[in-house]
């Protein structure tokens, strides 16, 4: 083990790495908060100040739009792009609560492996939400916009990837402190 984390580790640093945990999640639990709201101000503000040509574009539909996009089609892609934020955005709540635990000093708790196995779920739908939501707004677009022709628009990014490995992540993380709860319970039982 390197010696920057053996003594980073070492019992004597543990009142640090406690005081640091707990103003770090001060901060975040607010911060969930903060994001959701401005995420879902950043829809509500894409889908009613955004050209329309650059709606179709970040789409991924290209060629000459014959008509503009109205305004209920505006409100249809807001709904429907609304799906996978509201995944996201209660996996934000979950774990605004999980900060706001840690904050207090209570870290390996069920509510906590709870509220990341939330984040984690949350997430894996939000991600793979996605995909199909852009090919709906694409089919949406495009019904409204071209004179001829359909289109549908399926795109898979690296960042979906990444999104997926990171949600992954999280969910191993509750399983494993789930697991020392365990080991814990069972320890103490032993006393």
């Amino acid at each position: 083990m390197p010696a920057s984390l053996s003594s980073e580790l070492s019992e004597s640093a543990r009142p640090a790495r406690l005081a640091r945990i707990r103003a770090v999640s001060r901060i975040l639990s607010p911060a969930c908060t903060a994001i959701s709201l401005v995420l879902s101000a950043g829809l509500l503000a894409y889908w009613v100040l955004t050209p329309g040509e650059a709606i179709l574009r970040d789409a991924g539909l290209t060629g000459i739009a014959f008509h503009p996009i109205g305004s209920l089609v505006r409100m249809a892609g807001l709904t429907v792009s609304a799906l996978p934020l509201a995944c996201l955005i209660w996996g934000l709540s979950r774990v605004r609560g999980c900060f706001l635990q840690f904050a207090q000093g209570h870290f390996f708790t069920a509510g906590n492996v709870a509220r990341l196995r939330d984040l984690a779920i949350a997430m894996l739908v939000s991600t793979l939400l996605k995909p199909v939501i852009g090919a709906l707004l694409s089919i949406l677009l495009s019904w409204q916009t071209y004179a001829q022709g359909k289109a549908i628009v399926v795109s898979l990014g690296s960042e979906t990837l990444l999104a997926l490995l990171f949600a992954g992540l999280i969910a191993v993380t509750a399983w494993v402190m789930a697991e020392a709860n365990a080991i814990a319970d069972e320890q103490a039982q032993f006393v």
